[in-house]
């Protein structure tokens, strides 16, 4: 399939598109080069995650481009590399105003989706493509853990805590190989999803969970779920930087649910009861400190709110002064 230019774009789509792929394409390019956000929306089975892909790496590429050429501008003392094609041709991505744009300044991409079975269909989309972009995928030590003194606790929260114990003490191997490792070029350049990252760490003995964490700095693409972004103290575990990134949300319907999910907690009869009976002490200590005498075993909240006189605990230090007048 020959490449296609979509406002000024050149993209790689792996077969020839339709034309609401191509629209689709050019409003996902659009929101890019004038730095808008963008609510996209196309109907199931018309291929939105491979347009997202190759449009939005291909201007990453056209936009890592632009900095090519002004760079071979400056070295060339601000002559043309090509007399025909003037550097103003390259597109001004990075080349507008009086800022120099380096290449620390190429924006990563952040793509996230609800679950990680659906970032492994995103990923495997993305190998059917001609972009090998450096990528990377965060998840959870309950899902990259390979340790199986660490996998064999019972709770996330024992995990979390050995897991801790044995890199401060450097008695995980897997941990141990995760600086050599994460500079195997094996390992760099391909492109891995949660099942070929433990697979690979597994084979190589290093640990996914770091290894992921340590890929993700030198990454142009990190894959993540929504939680990852939404929930602050996930961001800042992972150290995710959001300035300056293009960040996508994929099947964007779900973000509303998942913000409800994060901000949500459950109560357990456990709690409701001990919460109660929490209650009911501060109020028995309250009625003594305002009464005179002995308060009874059965002053509760039920007898407050459920006595004769119906009182209100605002009311408590006239209802003790009553009773015990």
């Amino acid at each position: 399939m020959p490449p296609l230019t979509l406002k000024g774009i050149t993209v790689d789509f792996p077969f020839t598109p339709y034309e609401c792929q191509k629209d689709y394409m050019s409003k996902v390019i659009e929101c890019l080069q004038n730095k808008v956000n963008g609510v996209l929306e196309s109907p199931t089975g018309t291929g939105k995650t491979l347009c997202l892909l190759c449009a939005t790496l291909a201007w990453r590429d056209y936009f890592k481009d632009t900095i090519s050429a002004r760079k071979i501008a400056e070295k060339m003392g601000g002559a043309e590399l090509f007399p025909n094609t003037p550097l103003a041709s390259w597109g001004t991505a990075a080349t507008d105003g009086d800022t120099t744009t380096y290449y620390t300044d190429i924006p990563k991409i952040i793509y996230a989706s609800r679950t990680h079975s659906q970032l492994t269909q995103v990923i495997n989309e993305l190998k059917n493509t001609s972009y090998r972009p450096k990528v990377c995928v965060l998840g959870s030590r309950e899902q990259l853990c390979i340790n199986p003194e660490v996998m064999r606790q019972e709770s996330n929260h024992l995990k979390v805590h050995m897991c801790r114990q044995k890199i401060s003490s450097r008695s995980c191997v897997f941990y141990n190989n995760v600086e050599e490792k994460s500079m195997d070029k094996d390992l760099v350049n391909s492109i891995l999803d949660v099942e070929d990252l433990v697979k690979a760490g597994n084979k190589q003995r290093v640990c996914p969970y770091y290894l992921s964490r340590s890929l993700k700095q030198q990454a142009e693409i990190i894959f993540m779920p929504y939680n990852y972004l939404l929930d602050p103290k996930s961001r800042r575990a992972h150290n995710i930087e959001l300035k300056g990134a293009v960040v996508i949300f994929d099947e964007a319907h779900n973000v509303e649910k998942m913000c409800e999910e994060s901000t949500s907690f459950d109560l357990t009869p456990y709690d409701l009861a001990s919460a109660i009976d929490a209650v009911d002490k501060l109020l028995a200590e309250q009625a003594k400190e305002a009464g005179r005498g002995d308060v009874s075993e059965d002053f509760n909240m039920e007898s407050i709110n459920g006595g004769q006189n119906n009182y209100c605990p605002h009311n408590l230090e006239t209802h003790c002064k009553d009773k015990h007048s």
